[in-house]
Order: structure tokens, then sequence, then C-alpha cells
């Protein structure tokens, strides 16, 4: 179930993108919160659920994480965290769908394996941000002149990496690798990979170099909401 609803939400934020048009302003206010959602579960949530598992070596697995989103983002040029790029003419690039299908595969991994069922808050945070970055995906293909069918197999191709993590973990958790510290490690990398997604959100000023009360509130609230989900 869950890896289904990763994928409907992935797959209807991207979708969304012909029906509606979303500000700039209005997008990275909805980014702010999701990061700062992201960033609350983290620390409240995954984080210790790592270090309960793997001890001192979860600070180890972290830092993966961080640095694989760093490498990933010189594929993806940072759509992850709001910023969109137009495409030259109707196909996307390679290292873009390679930089974006990587990023969502990881966020996947947690919600195959035989604890799936206890990353509710979890599954709530990745889907805050999977969808508008789905939608910024949608939106860049709009602009750049595909059409809505052809929006869509793009769409479901990005939508369907998640799903594809809960399934290799569901492979490899308990016949490759024990299942604790596997998901110890699992949750270790994503906890890298939204620290560096959701500060990049956080701390990314507005023109002017200006951090508006909206955005604080967004990042506020976002904090507050995760720590009553966990």
């Amino acid at each position: 179930m869950e890896l289904i609803i990763l994928f409907v939400g992935a797959f209807v934020g991207g979708m969304l993108a012909w029906a509606f048009k979303v500000s700039s302003h209005n997008m990275k206010i909805v980014l702010a919160f999701s990061g700062a959602f992201m960033l609350g579960l983290s620390f409240f949530h995954v984080l210790p659920e790592s270090y309960e598992v793997l001890g001192s070596n979860a600070g180890i697995w972290v830092l993966v994480g961080f640095m694989l989103q760093i490498m990933l983002e010189v594929l993806s040029k940072g759509m992850e965290h709001g910023h969109a790029h137009a495409l030259h003419g109707k196909q996307i690039p390679f290292a873009l769908f390679v930089g974006l299908g990587l990023h969502a595969l990881l966020e996947g991994l947690p919600f195959g394996g035989a604890h799936a069922h206890e990353h509710h808050s979890l599954l709530a945070g990745v889907i805050i941000h999977k969808i508008p970055v789905a939608f910024i995906l949608g939106t860049v293909l709009r602009g750049s002149g595909f059409s809505m069918i052809q929006g869509a197999l793009a769409v479901f191709g990005f939508a369907a990496m998640a799903p594809l993590g809960g399934l290799i973990t569901h492979f490899l958790e308990g016949q490759v690798f024990e299942v604790g510290p596997f998901q110890g490690v699992v949750l270790a990398i994503l906890v890298g990979v939204f620290l560096h997604i959701a500060t990049t959100i956080i701390f990314e000023s507005d023109k002017g170099h200006a951090f508006n009360l909206t955005k604080l509130m967004a990042i506020l609230l976002g904090f507050v909401l995760a720590f009553v989900a966990v």
C-alpha cells in the first residue's frame, strides 16, 4: 500500500501542472514547509531510530546520504529543492532524469521492507516533498511544449522510481542483508538526503536575501507538524 501511495502522489503531483499554475513565490513557500517537515521528521523520528540500530555508525551513513544528494544534484540541477530549468526542445536530458530518478529511488527504500508499516509519518514527509517536486517537473515539461500525454509518460517514469526503491528493499532485506542493520542504514542515508535538501530550501534566500515572515511561518508549521506526527 505504501508503494502505491508513493506512486499516486508523485504522478498526480506531476499531472497537476497541466491544470494549475503556481507562482514561484508560492512554490517556495510550499517547498519551505515540506523541507521543514522533512527536517523535523529526520531529527524527531528517523535519526533516533537509525542510531538505535547502528549506534555511532549511523553518522557515517548520514554523511553518505548527504554526499550522495550532492552528487545527484549535479545531474538534476537542484530540481529536488525547487530549481526549474527550461528544457531545450521536447527532450528530457538523460542526466536530469537519472538524477531525479535516483533521488526518488532512495526515498522509496524504507517502504518495501518488513518495517514499512511503521513509517507512516516518514511516508507523509516523502509525499509532501514529492508532490511539489513532481509539479515542478510537470511545469518544466509543459513549458517546454510537452503535451499532456507526453508529459504523463515522463511523469509516470519519475513516479515509478520510489516504488522501485521499495521493491529493491523487499528483495534485499532478509535475503542479502539482515533486516535490522539494513533498515538502519537506509534510514540514515535518507536522513542525509533530507538534511541536504531541507537546509538548502530553508536557508535559500529570495531576491535581495530577504527571509520573509510567510516563509518563516511555513517553516515553523512544518516543524510543529513533524513533532505532532511522530
